[in-house]
């Protein structure tokens, strides 16, 4: 029990104190990593001569390293040369046949190195019209040992740079020492300038794609920030490496510079719509810089000031200024969990840049090779990839919610119809039971009833000499005509040979008594819908009808009954060879009796077509049923 209750206190802990904590961490890490800049077994060179040509004299003073030779007005082509004396340190290691190096972690924009006039490395040397910066990338290079002299003092290294226009160059504090130690370091450093960096690179592109498809679903705008910001991000950081690209160095820049512009607008309008602020003179501002930021990069460009570049820099800073102080003033007001989450991780970076501003522009100890705001641009766009997920996972929530109560409506609304169609069901099989008990009676009193009249009548109007076989006919008329209402009832579904073999056992004695053959044709067909029990009813007083007409009026003595299919047809037929209707074949005969009214009128009732035809001999009257 125990266990569980501290448990549930150690998850009940909010996100921002687990990042506040792990942010501790990592930047602990960090300062412990980059505490300081010496290399192990190697010798930092930090002097060099760099020749000036004035008024006709030539000299080479010495120049401190880091040195900053082109301030951005460089013109394409122009170069510089930094000579450098070996250590004296060094002629041990080398006499002792470990192979010697320098390292360069900061060399640009291109360069190249002699060894006593001799050609060791460059990089795109001679000047191309292509993209690359070499100082992106710490650079080694391998001192052979039969080019050194055997006067170690006699030894000179000679590293030229060529600067591009609006890009800063220079060359840093070269290391010599074993060539092993110096690319042990070469790789640490690489990883950190070059690896981390793509890996961020390819992190925010793939969260930018991510945050866009989710955008694309619900249209809201802070994911649409998140998604557009991170896709800004992305090739700044590419631009950020040894990347070689083709075409104009300055289109490159440009977008290089452009992109950080917009990353930073982005970046606060995400925070603006994350924290609910309105439209003040702060987000007017971004938005303006936004606008702006292509035409005064352009300008820059065209003039080639790269002052220029630097007060626009400055107006970036100062927005993130005021846009952080607006985030302080906005957290008296209380703030949810994620915009605690973005308060943590924002001040972790701010603290970031601010240790590259000091370390490397300051001199403040620390490792000037290495940036943190590469890590803490990662750790900024994992939480916004974490506000973007939390965001989507509180929209998802909600939609659950929303489904929940929508479906514990709708089974509530199901619940009402259903009892509410039991009620009309129960209601519409009162109604069927009413009308068919009213079409028994109505039968019945058709049929039977007039029967049993007639009888009573031929009775009481006898009196002593009541003719016993009329009566007994008529009862057996009455009798007839019971059976039949009795037979309808029986379920037979719509099977039209079982109805008519019902229906042949009451007519076949009639037929027999008056000396008419009944020759019976009846085949199987589909079952024919609307032949339920007031359907069979129907049926059978037609049949009734037409039997009582050959009876009668046609003086016929074979009788033909008939079923076949007929496309989606069911045919029933009933001829006679008796005297006919005359007046030949006649699909429009005129209802000039009742019998066939009637007929014609229950047949309309089970949605059957009838017609009338005469035989030649005889009449034949045909009903056609729609087939199942």
């Amino acid at each position: 029990m125990a266990l569980t209750a501290w448990s549930a206190r150690f998850l009940s802990i909010p996100s921002h104190v687990w990042a506040a904590a792990l942010l501790f961490v990592l930047l602990s890490m960090l300062a412990w990593v980059t505490r300081g800049v010496a290399v192990p077994g190697a010798w930092p060179i930090e002097r060099a001569q760099v020749p000036v040509q004035a008024q006709g004299r030539s000299d080479a003073p010495l120049r401190a390293l880091p040195h900053l030779w082109d301030d951005g007005w460089s013109a394409p082509g122009r170069t510089v040369t930094y000579r450098l004396q070996l250590p004296a340190e060094l002629q041990a290691v080398a006499d002792g046949g470990t192979q010697i190096g320098l390292l360069m972690p900061r060399a640009g924009v291109r360069y190249r190195v002699l060894l006593n006039g001799q050609l060791l490395s460059a990089a795109m040397w001679p000047q191309r019209p292509v993209y690359f910066d070499a100082a992106s990338q710490a650079q080694m290079v391998v001192l052979p040992a039969a080019l050194l002299r055997p006067v170690w003092g006699d030894n000179l290294i000679d590293i030229e740079l060529q600067g591009e226009r609006l890009r800063i160059a220079g060359l840093g504090v070269v290391w010599a020492g074993p060539a092993d130690t110096l690319q042990a370091r070469q790789r640490w450093l690489s990883w950190w300038q070059v690896e981390l960096t793509w890996m961020v690179a390819a992190s925010a592109f793939m969260l930018g794609l991510m945050a866009m498809m989710v955008w694309l679903r619900g249209r809201e705008r802070l994911i649409g920030l998140l998604a557009a910001g991170l896709l800004v991000l992305a090739p700044r950081l590419v631009l950020s490496t040894p990347v070689l690209l083709p075409g104009p160095f300055v289109f490159w820049d440009f977008l290089h510079k452009l992109s950080f512009t917009w990353y930073c607008g982005l970046l606060y309008l995400f925070i603006s719509e994350l924290f609910g602020f309105r439209q003040g003179l702060v987000r007017r501002t971004v938005l303006l810089m936004m606008t702006v930021g292509p035409v005064w990069l352009l300008v820059q460009a065209w003039i080639g000031d790269y002052d220029l570049y630097r007060i626009w820099t400055g107006v970036i800073v100062l927005v993130c200024v005021l846009s952080l102080g607006k985030v302080i003033h906005r957290a008296r007001w209380g703030l949810d969990p994620g915009q605690r989450l973005m308060v943590v991780v924002g001040v972790a970076t701010l603290v970031t840049g601010l240790r590259d501003y000091l370390v490397v522009q300051m001199g403040l100890p620390g490792d000037v090779d290495i940036r943190w705001m590469t890590a803490g641009s990662l750790v900024l766009m994992l939480a916004m990839a974490g506000v973007m997920v939390r965001r989507a996972g509180d929209t998802l929530a909600q939609t659950e919610r929303l489904n929940q109560e929508l479906a514990r409506r709708v089974a509530e609304r199901e619940a009402e119809f259903h009892s509410v169609y039991e009620r009309l069901r129960e209601v519409e099989h009162q109604q069927v039971r009413e009308a068919e008990r009213r079409r028994i009676t109505r039968d019945m009193h058709d049929g039977l009833g007039s029967q049993l009249v007639q009888t009573l009548n031929l009775v009481r109007h006898a009196g002593a000499g009541v003719d016993a076989a009329a009566v007994e006919r008529m009862l057996h008329h009455a009798l007839d005509d019971l059976r039949l209402t009795l037979d309808s009832l029986e379920p037979m579904d719509g099977d039209l040979p079982t109805i008519l073999g019902t229906w042949r056992q009451r007519i076949a004695p009639a037929l027999a008594a008056a000396g008419i053959e009944l020759e019976w044709q009846v085949q199987e067909v589909p079952p024919v819908p609307g032949l339920e029990a007031s359907g069979v009813m129907h049926l059978f007083r037609c049949l009734q009808e037409i039997i009582a007409n050959v009876l009668k009026h046609a003086r016929a003595d074979r009788v033909v009954v008939r079923t076949w299919q007929e496309g989606r047809w069911v045919v029933l037929s009933v001829a006679d060879n008796g005297i006919g209707l005359g007046g030949g074949r006649d699909r429009s005969l005129p209802l000039t009796g009742r019998g066939l009214r009637n007929i014609r009128l229950r047949a309309g009732e089970i949605g059957a077509q009838v017609e009338f035809l005469d035989g030649r001999p005889g009449t034949v009257v045909s009903f056609r049923f729609p087939s199942a």
